[in-house]
């Protein structure tokens, strides 16, 4: 996993529990189309977020990618959990880094205070009922399959102490279908042709009949 690793010496483990979670923007799709997954956050205990460093992989084979590079407009969304204080946006940082061909995708951010540049300024998370979006990570299709998105497990997030939370996560699964055939151009003139010609056959023989019926 291409994932930027935090060191620092004397950091340790934060006691409270956040969830990840995933969600598709439809649960199926047909090769050539384009979506994203919506990685959502909350905390069990509104733990005081400062940081996070995730890993998404895709399992399935290389029909499903993610797109590189990705837009990042997530960023800019009023339910970001840093919105209005993200350190990417601050200082212009890229957020996204996809890696191994398109089959994994790094995201992080730091919280940073608008007003007192690189000062903290942590997040107490929402509960299950209001979760945050962590990221919107966009992928492109090319093959038909089933594809699974699972978070990596040396994924981390962060109090500004550098102490990482006890997280647990959940991944979810989208279905590529292969698109329907699509006649020739040559092939529709023929058909429409042939379903003209049988039209006009049909209306000769109805006029025939009628002029031999009216000549009896």
């Amino acid at each position: 996993m291409s994932l930027l690793l935090l060191v620092c010496s004397g950091a340790g483990t934060a006691s409270a529990d956040i969830v990840s979670t995933m969600t598709p923007s439809t649960a199926s799709y047909n090769v050539g189309d384009s979506g994203y997954i919506d990685l959502m956050i909350y905390s069990t205990s509104a733990d005081a977020l400062d940081s996070y460093f995730a890993g998404v992989n895709i399992a399935g084979g290389t029909g499903l990618t993610f797109r590189d590079p990705q837009s990042e407009s997530f960023l800019s969304d009023g339910n970001y959990v840093f919105a209005g204080r993200s350190s990417n946006v601050i200082n212009m940082f890229p957020a996204t880094i996809p890696g191994l061909g398109g089959s994994e995708i790094s995201v992080g951010d730091f919280s940073e205070d608008p007003g007192s540049p690189f000062t903290p300024l942590p997040v107490n998370l929402p509960n299950a009922g209001s979760p945050n979006l962590l990221a919107r990570l966009e992928f492109d299709t090319n093959a038909a399959g089933v594809f699974d998105f699972t978070l990596d497990p040396g994924s981390s997030f962060s109090d500004e102490l550098f102490n990482d939370f006890a997280f647990t996560s959940s991944g979810t699964s989208v279905t590529v279908n292969s698109t329907a055939a699509v006649p020739e151009p040559t092939s529709m003139t023929l058909l429409g042709a042939a379903l003209l010609g049988a039209g006009w056959h049909q209306r000769r023989r109805r006029r025939k009949a009628t002029s031999e019926s009216v000549a009896a």
